[in-house]
């Protein structure tokens, strides 16, 4: 285990640690201090286009665990395998606090912030998952393979809904996206992200419709966190103090 969480640190965290950090400028105490725009958890159309997936992957939930079940290969297991560990809080708590506490021992103000950040936003999200699960009760298709509809209520033990791998992951990839300035390491982060869905479903963990709400989930507790974190805007000038990568 302990490989795996420095292995997952090291493939996380390179790319942040290797993009320059932006200058920081101190500003005098009498300047006036606000925060930058906040953007929203959740627009209204990103609302409608969940409800959407959302219904849209419920009506077929049966029919996607079905054929995932027909279809596995031990090249999708071992895929899984890789899948489940970039949304594992086991593998992905570690790994984000010892990239904290590695950002505090080598100085890097970015590693330790990013570092931070993320783990704030997978925790958000993992807290937020439990809560669901307890509350909706949802059976798991392994427990459940005929019925994807059972929903039990208050319950700690049927915990389906909403797939807190893919919560954990999801949250992850977008505070990871969020401080890289190219566009292909956040294809990547997603990807992954994606991969852990995929692994939920094909190990039988979780129903597609699990997945999609917990990937909203995710997203959004990312950033809730972001709107936190927002750069200081500072005035009369309006200079923002921020760190960027």
């Amino acid at each position: 285990m302990r490989i795996r969480v420095v292995l997952l640190a090291s493939a996380l965290l390179a790319p942040l640690a290797a993009g320059p950090l932006a200058a920081q400028h101190l500003v005098p105490d009498s300047l006036f201090r606000t925060r930058a725009p906040a953007r929203p958890v959740i627009r209204v159309w990103e609302a409608g286009l969940l409800a959407g997936l959302g219904a849209g992957a419920m009506a077929i939930d049966r029919s996607v665990r079905d054929d995932a079940q027909e279809d596995r290969t031990p090249f999708r297991n071992h895929l899984s395998d890789f899948g489940n560990a970039f949304g594992n809080k086991l593998y992905v708590y570690p790994a984000l606090a010892l990239g904290a506490l590695g950002g505090k021992a080598i100085g890097s103000k970015g590693l330790t912030r990013i570092s931070w950040h993320s783990l704030e936003a997978t925790a958000l999200a993992g807290a937020t998952v439990e809560i669901v699960k307890t509350a909706v009760g949802r059976r798991r298709p392994d427990v459940s393979p005929g019925d994807p509809f059972t929903f039990r209520g208050a319950t700690f033990t049927d915990n389906s809904f909403p797939s807190g791998h893919t919560a954990i992951a999801f949250a992850l990839a977008t505070t990871l996206a969020g401080e890289t300035r190219d566009h292909w390491s956040d294809a990547g982060f997603y990807t992954l992200a994606t991969l852990t869905g995929f692994s939920r479903v094909n190990d039988d963990k979780h129903w597609l419709s699990d997945t999609v709400f917990g990937a909203a989930l995710g997203i959004m507790s990312a950033r809730l966190v972001q709107r936190w974190h927002r750069p200081l805007i500072v005035g009369p000038g309006v200079v923002a103090a921020s760190v960027s990568f």
